[in-house]
């Protein structure tokens, strides 16, 4: 057998002998009543790299178009794909029998998809099937000679199997290399440099056929669905551009493609779309997997984060096309009736890439999920669909120049004209509207008792006449807008819920767009390449802690998705901690960037993260509600009811268990009261273990074949935080003590020390009710301290800190059996950290008042002081 190369030049030669004679080329007849496929040459203008191909459809008469002298000889140059289609095409002759598949490979894709177009306008629609084939979108750089000899040599290596690195400085080393002589080797680099000077400003001519496009996983490039109206369908395959067809068995799944047979076993599991096979959440997670594990995923991510619209159009839509986007929303909206949980591990995981996660966030955590929830059936069949393929960018209308943060305070109106409204107004410091098809609006349609009565939702097209999108530059790479409506109308199927009474869905949208998970990927990501840039981990170790805490909080505020009696305050905790920390994040590069910016040799895709976190952190406090508009939302309904609040994070840990303790030992003090509240003592401690004991607690977590409950830390740490709570000594102690007998140490392993910071979050939950209860009480200046926005709002600030360590520190007692001493330490950092936060602003709260001796809250102070210290040792920790 011939070796690649020989096999290659060898082929060369033949078809150079013959080139005078005709373009087509007859490759194999078939004496059975098999179809016609045609297939189209390359760029080097060679029909070799189809051999494999053509062998196995032996039964079938395939023809192949291939470049030759010719081609560039005959009228000229073609001056574009198209015209070289044309030639082609009118070659073929009145007599060409009916060509029922076209094909091509690389380049060959694009004459591909022209001949077929051409072929459909004289009546003959044929498959179209197309592999690796894209478009080069115009930047396809202008080669020097030596550049084009040198392209040429890889380009013919590579297709003929030798994957080698081979330098030639002139054409007779190039044709020496390929053992080929130097006419020949001038007339096919002649063909080369010319198709790919026709390929890098090629369009795709707008059609309708259907296309079947198999892509290499390595390449991930095409996309179809912009060129066709028709049906496209997508296969991908094991390898790269060039060993897409040097395979077997992809060549195999593609003989079966042709052959119009599903493949029965595609090597490597190729893609299809979404809607034509079944997923589960393993089969989602390994798509993305393979899909972010490619280098051209990572040219998409840098170019994406360059604000490069066709990166990011293109990202999303490889989403989009594995199912990727919106694995929870039902089937017929595109979806797969998923767990929401599901799509936000997604989420997590193609945004921890790097890609723009504003255009997910917008499009479909906030306006996608909205019209899902409360958008007529028109406006789901037609918009949700196409966001599910990602094949369509949504963006919100909110803010106005005059109206700011206070969306209530709208001036644009939409007028009801018929079946449709006329909307006018103006709307500022829109994200990504220049890239986006849609948009969610707020406009007033009539004025009722107050500023929330009238407003009206609706979904307009921003293609539509009288949509003006102008772009406002800011530090940042992600784009702000300010968009004009003037006289645009909008059917009443888009509208959003009922005329008048945007105002409560507007809320639940809020609360959907304030879970802050998009805040903590980002600050991940940002932590990441801090770390990397600085090599200083144990100076991030506090930080890293504190976005652990946030991405737990963000996650269980994703709960509310699409439930129908969301409120903004379901989620303005998470809002507020988490825009906040990732804004700590950026404060941190913003501290370290004289010599980050400097930085030489730093990796592309990590400069762009450290100058996001830089320009970007400013604003994450600022969009979907200030971080003062968080604090007052928080405040109304501490007032409302702040002993519920206080209660509801010792409930998260054990709700029967928290209650029993408070319900025994708050009174009375269980009949321990041997000397003064607070006071530590070996007698009050012993007191309280044994009513604990007595209660039957000491067996809460003991092993049931040791006579215990075996009911698992999270409910030790019910006990311990119920016990801080009421400012008692943390009595509760299942853990084996030392043998020296000291009394004031655990074991220090990491249930005995999240026991611990469990005693100490309820520590800080009693002060902050302390000042609360205290703030409400007390007046002056004829106004109630807790109406004292100034002094509050630390307090408020304090209370979002203690919801956040609570949630992951259950996370933590859920999964102690996984948690390793590391993570338990930032986890000690963190708490430590917020704690003195907290405490600061309860005693400012507390005043004069707060360290007299005989008070409560001093007393508190006193035990927090004891125990934040504790958190700072390394290995043990006392018990309090």
């Amino acid at each position: 057998m011939q070796r690649e190369g020989e096999r290659l030049n060898a082929y060369l030669r033949t078809r150079s002998a013959t080139a005078e004679s005709s373009s087509l080329i007859e490759l194999s007849r078939s004496a059975a009543s098999g179809r016609v496929l045609l297939f189209a040459h390359p760029v080097g203008g060679s029909l070799l790299a189809y051999q494999p191909l053509v062998r196995r459809l032996g039964d079938h008469r395939c023809f192949g178009i291939e470049a030759s002298s010719r081609t560039l000889a005959d009228g000229g140059p073609a001056e574009s794909v198209q015209e070289l289609a044309r030639r082609y095409v009118e070659s073929l002759g009145e007599d060409c029998p009916e060509v029922d598949v076209v094909c091509g490979w690389s380049f060959g894709g694009a004459l591909t998809w022209e001949i077929a177009c051409l072929l459909a306008a004289r009546g003959n629609r044929p498959k179209v099937v197309l592999l690796d084939s894209t478009w080069a979108t115009g930047k396809v750089p202008e080669w020097t000679p030596a550049e084009a000899v040198q392209g040429f040599l890889h380009d013919a290596l590579r297709l003929s199997g030798r994957d080698v690195e081979v330098t030639a400085d002139t054409s007779d080393e190039a044709a020496a290399v390929l053992d080929m002589d130097p006419e020949t080797f001038a007339e096919r680099l002649e063909i080369f440099a010319h198709n790919r000077r026709l390929v890098g400003r090629w369009r795709p001519t707008p059609g309708d056929l259907d296309v079947v496009s198999v892509r290499a996983v390595e390449s991930l490039i095409s996309d179809w669905h912009t060129a066709t109206t028709g049906d496209v369908r997508l296969h991908d395959l094991p390898g790269d551009h060039y060993s897409l067809l040097g395979d077997a068995d992809n060549v195999a799944v593609i003989e079966q493609i042709i052959r119009d047979e599903r493949p029965v076993t595609a090597p490597g599991e190729p893609e299809r779309l979404a809607e034509e096979r079944e997923f589960d959440a393993s089969d989602l997670h390994a798509s993305l997997a393979k899909l972010v594990d490619t280098p051209r995923w990572r040219d998409l991510v840098i170019r994406a984060r360059r604000m490069d619209p066709e990166a990011i159009s293109e990202a999303y839509r490889e989403l989009g096309r594995r199912g990727l986007l919106t694995p929870d929303w039902p089937r017929e909206s595109g979806g797969g009736g998923m767990p929401t949980r599901v799509a936000i591990e997604l989420f997590e995981g193609f945004c921890a890439t790097g890609l723009p996660d504003l255009v997910h966030a917008l499009t479909v955590q906030i306006v996608g999920n909205f019209v899902l929830k409360s958008g007529s059936d028109r406006l789901k069949r037609e918009l949700l669909p196409r966001i599910s393929r990602g094949e369509e960018f949504s963006t919100v209308l909110y803010s106005e120049p005059r109206a700011g943060s206070d969306l209530a305070a709208l001036r644009t109106r939409a007028e009801r004209r018929g079946d449709r409204y006329v909307l006018n107004g103006v709307k500022v410091f829109s994200i990504y509207s220049d890239l986006a098809g849609s948009a969610l609006v707020a406009a007033r349609t009539g004025q009722g008792g107050n500023k929330y009565d009238g407003i009206t939702l609706f979904v307009i097209d921003l293609a539509a006449d009288g949509v003006s999108v102008e772009l406002v530059e800011t530090v940042q790479r992600e784009r702000m807008c300010r968009v004009r409506l003037q006289d645009v109308e909008a059917e009443s199927w888009r509208r959003v819920g009922e005329e008048g009474r945007g105002w409560a869905l507007l809320d639940g949208a809020l609360a959907i767009e304030r879970t802050g998970i998009d805040h903590v990927v980002r600050a991940a990501r940002w932590l990441n390449a801090l770390r990397g840039a600085t090599g200083l981990p144990r100076d991030l170790e506090r930080l890293e802690g504190q976005v652990e805490c946030a991405t737990t909080l963000a996650r269980s505020a994703t709960e509310v998705f699409l439930r129908d009696d969301v409120r903004a305050i379901d989620t303005a905790v998470a809002k507020l901690y988490t825009s906040e920390t990732c804004q700590q994040v950026g404060h941190e590069v913003l501290r370290r960037w004289s010599s980050l910016g400097r930085a030489s040799g730093t990796d592309e895709l990590v400069h762009e993260e450290l100058f996001s976190a830089l320009t970007e952190s400013p604003g994450l406090t600022l969009s979907a509600g200030t971080s003062e508009m968080m604090l007052s939302t928080i405040s109304a309904d501490l007032k409302e009811e702040f002993s519920g609040r206080c209660l509801g994070i010792l409930n998260r840990f054990g709700g029967e268990v928290a209650d029993t303790v408070l319900e025994v030992l708050e009174p009375v003090g269980a009949g321990v009261r041997v000397e003064p509240l607070f006071a530590d003592s070996p007698a009050r401690r012993a007191a309280l273990a044994k009513t604990l004991s007595d209660l039957g607690f000491d067996g809460i977590e003991r092993p049931e074949d040791e006579g215990g409950l075996g009911l698992g830390l999270t409910l030790g740490c019910a006990i311990s935080l119920s016990t801080g709570y009421l400012g008692y000594e943390n009595a509760y102690r299942p853990c084996r003590l030392p043998e020296s007998g000291d009394t004031s140490r655990g074991c220090g392993e990491p249930a005995c020390r999240l026991r611990h910071a469990a005693y100490v979050l309820g520590l800080g939950i009693g002060l902050f009710r302390c000042a609360w209860e205290h703030a409400c009480a007390r007046e002056q200046f004829g106004r109630q301290l807790v109406e004292l926005d100034a002094l509050m709002f630390p307090l408020i600030r304090g209370y979002a800190e203690l919801n956040a360590l609570s949630v992951r520190l259950r996370e933590l007692a859920d999964n102690v059996a996984d948690v390793d001493e590391a993570a338990v330490r930032r986890f000690e950092l963190v708490e430590q950290d917020a704690m003195v936060r907290v405490v600061r602003g309860a005693m400012q709260v507390l005043g004069a008042q707060g360290i007299t001796e005989w008070s409560v809250a001093s007393r508190f102070y006193m035990k927090c002081a004891e125990n934040i210290g504790l958190l700072d040792r390394e290995g043990t920790v006392t018990d309090g």
